[in-house]
């Protein structure tokens, strides 16, 4: 109970130094304010915009590698010559797959030379036909909105179905129910059994294409039967940089371009890239987290430097309590308690506009980016974040407190009560 009194008299007395001085009070904890406003705002928006950048990469499965044939830049004496354009096929990829264990599915598509036009009633748009093998969708991790995926009948039977993006949707349909619909492509009837569902980066790099079994698409149009992209699903064991290198070695051998040759393929390693885009955010989150920590040590300095002033203030003052038996310890309470309670209030208000900052951002960004597909995610932060980010606001005030404390502790009573006489 005493505790209680005691810690309530403390707390009047802070309070009334406090309002002595508004101005210098609010012009110290903006600082503080500022700081901790400032740490949530960029941890937020960085959060926001490494998973916008992160999604990018949602569209495909995580342990996969896709394969593009480019043009060979140095010739071999008994292969490929220079500005050759390299190509593979279904037996070059059921030999990979039998070469290489790690291997746990194997994906490609064929696709018509050119855009071409699709046709439903009045509505004609161009759009990119590709045949994909039965995987292809389950590499890239294509959900479907409306409708079904491509299924082993229509394979086997080499059925005219197609799946089309959201995007071709809108343009041929408007406003009406696609699935079960024919559309006419070169004079051909495809019936739309299924519509891919937007909602990642890279989805933007689909909207433009229609997809039809590979087997129907070869026995309607008879195009080349090579391609120049496939992609592979890995085990989860395999090491995808051993593994990289040795398909290079193989690829060149059974195609007959060089090894050094490293223009000859591209080869996309999903789980790198993302590894090395979190590396990479990770520096950034440091960064920001040390700009954060820089604004909040220069409030805990401003309090330090008005704390040292309020002390000069009232020499006096603590010369006559120590006179009248006041303690070093209870000095110590007074001063301490007032910096912590200048940072804890500021810092509380810091959080609530620093949260407010980050539902403004996310209107702005919400405002900005009318799609599905958003490079500038919803910004976000932990709560465990916050909360050690305030436990770090209540250790500066102590400290911003300590050596205007220990000045003030040491004040003589003597000196003081002969200033005053």
């Amino acid at each position: 109970m005493n505790f209680i009194k005691r810690f309530g008299e403390v707390l009047h007395e802070v309070y009334s130094s406090i309002k002595q001085h508004k101005a210098r009070s609010i012009l110290t904890g903006f600082n503080i304010t500022w700081g901790i406003f400032i740490l949530i705002v960029l941890l937020g928006a960085g959060n926001g915009f490494r998973n916008g950048t992160l999604s990018v990469f949602s569209g495909y499965a995580s342990n996969s590698i896709w394969v593009t044939g480019r043009r060979v830049s140095i010739a071999t004496s008994s292969g490929l010559q220079t500005g050759s354009q390299i190509r593979f096929n279904d037996e070059l990829l059921n030999r990979l797959k039998r070469r290489f264990a790690g291997i746990r599915q194997i994906a490609s598509e064929v696709s018509l030379p050119n855009n071409n036009p699709i046709v439903y009633k009045d509505n004609t748009g161009w759009f990119n036909l590709k045949g994909i093998s039965e995987d292809y969708l389950i590499m890239k991790s294509l959900e479907v909105r409306e409708g079904r995926f491509l299924n082993p009948i229509d394979y086997r039977e080499q059925r005219r179905s197609i799946i089309i993006s959201e995007y071709v949707r809108d343009i041929l349909f408007d406003k009406e129910y696609p699935i079960g619909k024919y559309i006419h492509i070169e004079g051909v009837m495809f019936c739309v059994v299924g519509v891919l569902k937007s909602g990642t980066l890279s989805s933007i790099m689909e909207q433009n294409n229609i997809y039809v079994p590979s087997s129907a698409l070869l026995t309607t149009f008879n195009p080349e039967r090579n391609y120049a992209t496939f992609g592979a699903i890995l085990h989860d064991n395999t090491t995808i940089e051993t593994f990289e290198g040795e398909l290079r070695n193989y690829l060149a051998q059974e195609i007959g371009f060089s090894n050094d040759d490293k223009s000859a393929l591209l080869v996309t390693n999903i789980q790198l890239q993302v590894k090395a885009f979190n590396m990479l955010f990770d520096g950034v989150d440091t960064f920001l987290w040390i700009l954060g920590l820089c604004f909040i040590l220069s409030g805990m300095i401003g309090i330090m430097n008005i704390m040292l002033v309020v002390v000069k203030e009232r020499t006096q003052e603590i010369g006559v309590r120590k006179a009248l038996g006041a303690t070093p310890a209870s000095i110590y309470e007074l001063i301490i308690i007032e910096a912590l309670l200048i940072t804890i209030i500021f810092g509380i208000v810091g959080m609530f506009l620093g949260f407010a900052g980050l539902g403004v951002y996310n209107w702005v960004v919400s405002a900005l980016q009318s799609n599905e597909e958003q490079i500038f995610a919803k910004a976000a932060i932990d709560f465990y974040i916050v909360l050690f980010s305030f436990i770090m606001l209540v250790l500066a005030g102590v400290i911003a407190g300590l050596f205007p404390a220990k000045k003030a502790a040491s004040v003589m009573p003597a000196e003081t009560l002969s200033k005053v006489m």
